[in-house]
């Protein structure tokens, strides 16, 4: 699917390096023993070489597999490479990130779900939006944060939800997390865990 402008918006954010061409990577697959899925190469096509920043000093290049010669050089997996993940828990086969510390998840299923900062989601794209409503919120103005855990079933918390369900933003809702964006307030909702965080503006 398109990317909003608001998901433009936030991926615009981002550097981007030179990256390895899909025909290459797909090769990488194939030598891995691997089926090229169209979620991935179609992933890899689109966003390899995006650099995101995950937290301090640390960063996630995205793509599938990075070249020995890329600056600055890979750190977390080996380059020239895929780093593949056999099919388990009743998750399909996926594939890691170009390069990205493990402990992140940035992984990709050859269904196209994504798990990582920013999931889990449905698709890539649907964590581009994510990231595209969160600074969208922010950029207007100073923003305080409740966390609510383990408590939507609360009547209070119903009515929050059912007052905002008119705010939810499709692209960036699934079953394992909705968004709901009000001019004020951004709700984003747990299903599975019971946990809300409201996000207000900090406004007179």
């Amino acid at each position: 699917m398109a990317l909003t402008k608001r998901a433009t918006a936030w991926l615009a954010t981002l550097s981007r390096e030179t990256p390895m061409p899909t025909a290459e990577v797909e090769r990488l697959i194939l030598t891995a023993g691997s089926t090229p899925h169209a979620a991935w190469l179609d992933f890899h096509d689109k966003y390899a070489g995006y650099i995101e920043e995950v937290g301090p000093g640390d960063i996630a290049i995205w793509g599938l597999a990075r070249s020995a010669s890329a600056s600055p050089p890979s750190r977390w997996f080996k380059p020239d490479s895929v780093s593949l993940v056999p099919p388990e828990y009743g998750f399909p086969e996926a594939i890691r990130c170009a390069d990205v510390h493990p402990v992140h998840g940035y992984e990709l299923g050859a269904d196209g779900a994504f798990r990582g900062i920013g999931g889990p989601a449905d698709s890539f794209e649907m964590k581009i939006e994510r990231h595209g409503v969160m600074k969208e919120f922010y950029d207007r103005g100073k923003v305080t944060q409740t966390l609510l855990t383990r408590k939507s079933d609360e009547p209070q918390h119903q009515k929050l939800l059912s007052d905002m369900a008119h705010a939810l933003v499709p692209e960036a809702s699934d079953k394992a997390a909705k968004f709901y964006l009000e001019p004020k307030r951004l709700l984003r909702f747990n299903p599975f865990i019971k946990q809300l965080v409201l996000l207000e503006l900090d406004v007179p």
